[in-house]
């Protein structure tokens, strides 16, 4: 029977059906009327290919189960589910509003505020879900919906692994019209648990924030795969105005690896409130080389000066420590260590900021100031919530690259603001680092003070990472600060 021919039919002598509502890559969703409990519902009706095939039914009716267990206001509740001459279908909850789909073809991309309303409401529902035991496994905005109340729920669980259980990406990219939206693992045809479901709500979110998805390519499998040897773009990049926190919780959300994203979808729901509830946190030290806004003399308060007094002694400070140490060391021009001359100083012949956990980028327009001479400018993180960089990666950096490899025995480091914790890493390559060098005398691990050298045990590389593991209190919050990084061979 055509899916045209239903209206009118009474299904399990029950529900009646009364007219089309949405049609899918699976189904077609009916408003119907439960005519024993004399109430309104929605009746999905699997398309007629797929009615036919035995095994799907029966994966179909376990999952339809499963998510009848699901209760909670996040969640389209699924009440029933059965076949009826041929007809297979599930009853669920009837929820007036269009789905976030059609809210965004009609009105183009969220403010962020509004982006992270509509997911930290949907990550409810699947953390919910997560509980208990259950992963959607086709999270996209066609499966969210958005009610005229801001009421938001998730739904068709459980379809999504009726259709996926044979792993053809091609069949079941056309049916369900997932494929923007797999997870590198989905793709690679391995299991799947909650994480998937975050990466796909990441991938939701990128699009409700710039009006398109992170991945887009000439058909399904393309489209699959890109994310597969592809980083996405940030979205800062595509659309100006969204938080920096922000677009690093959707970077975090669409990291390749499972273990690289949030862990819980209430992990992801905090790091998304906190990104757009905390006012805008200004950093402790003012950006190098830009000019000060000029503002009428009543907008100055008394409040400001003590502060910037604070911050302005701080760096004269660290300035005169560097001239003096320059004037010892015969203002560079021998190239050694004035307090162990058997170094010798390797220049540095460039630097890049290293997020591998992050958006792949922490102020980049700033690395040059971290090896440029001047100890009044510098390099500096992200300002983060906690020291332990808002509980969203387990570090950051600044790479030097020497320009060829050199045997490093002694590295020095200058910063503004002091306390962070690090490491410093070696690579051949710029891209992959090893574990931490140790110290001469087995340290792994230091605390940057106003002028921390470390010798090292030598290590040749042309790359020389300093990874910070824990960040400083500073005014707005924490993060860490390289006013210069010099590198030294010999010892």
């Amino acid at each position: 029977m055509e899916r045209q021919d239903l209206a009118g039919r009474r299904l399990a002598d029950r529900y009646e059906l009364e007219e089309p509502l949405a049609d899918g890559g699976m189904a077609r969703v009916w408003r119907a009327r439960d005519l024993v409990l004399g109430r309104p519902v929605a009746v999905k009706v699997l398309r007629p290919e797929l009615a036919g095939d035995v095994q799907l039914l029966e994966r179909f009716r376990m999952e339809a189960v499963a998510a009848a267990r699901l209760s909670h206001p996040a969640v389209v509740r699924v009440f029933d589910t059965g076949v009826d001459d041929g007809v297979v279908y599930i009853v669920m909850e009837l929820f007036a509003g269009p789905t976030l789909r059609e809210v965004l073809r009609r009105a183009g991309p969220l403010t962020p505020a509004e982006a992270v309303r509509v997911l930290t409401a949907a990550l409810q529902g699947l953390a919910h879900a997560h509980r208990e035991g259950v992963v959607h496994r086709d999270v996209k905005p066609a499966n969210i919906l958005v009610g005229d109340a801001g009421v938001v729920k998730v739904t068709d669980f459980g379809i999504a692994k009726a259709a996926f259980a044979d792993g053809e990406l091609t069949t079941t990219g056309d049916l369900l019209g997932t494929a923007k939206y797999l997870a590198p693992e989905q793709v690679l045809g391995e299991p799947v648990d909650g994480r998937t479901d975050l990466y796909a709500a990441g991938v939701v979110l990128y699009e409700a924030l710039t009006g398109r998805p992170p991945f887009e390519a000439d058909n399904h499998v393309a489209t699959a795969t890109l994310r597969l040897t592809a980083d996405p773009t940030p979205p800062g990049r595509l659309r100006p105005g969204i938080p920096r926190d922000l677009e690093r919780a959707v970077m975090r959300a669409l990291a390749r690896q499972p273990e690289a994203r949030f862990q819980s979808a209430e992990e992801m729901h905090a790091a998304l409130l906190r990104a757009v509830s905390e006012p805008a946190r200004r950093p402790r030290r003012p950006r190098a080389a830009r000019a000060p806004a000029e503002r009428p003399p009543s907008a100055f308060r008394s409040w400001v000066f003590v502060p910037l007094v604070a911050v302005l002694v701080a760096g004269l400070a660290l300035a005169g420590y560097l001239v003096w140490d320059a004037l010892r060391d015969g203002a560079g021009s021998r190239g050694a260590d004035p307090d162990a001359p058997s170094f010798r100083r390797v220049p540095v012949a460039a630097a890049f900021d290293h997020d591998p956990l992050g958006d792949g980028e922490e102020h980049r327009e700033e690395v040059p100031l971290a090896f440029d001479g001047d100890p009044d400018t510098g390099w500096e993180t992200s300002t983060y919530d906690s020291a332990e960089l808002g509980g969203l990666k387990d570090g950051v950096g600044i790479v030097f690259d020497l320009g060829n490899p050199e045997e490093i025995g002694r590295v020095r480091v200058l910063t503004a603001y002091p306390g962070w914790r690090f490491e410093i890493r070696a690579s051949d390559d710029g891209r992959s680092f090893a574990g931490p060098l140790a110290s001469t005398d087995g340290a792994r691990s230091f605390e940057a003070r106003p002028r921390t050298t470390l010798d090292l045990e030598p290590a040749r590389s042309r790359y020389f990472l300093i990874w910070m593991t824990e960040l400083a209190e500073t005014d707005g919050g924490y993060g860490g600060h390289v006013a210069e990084a010099l590198f030294f061979s010999g010892g």
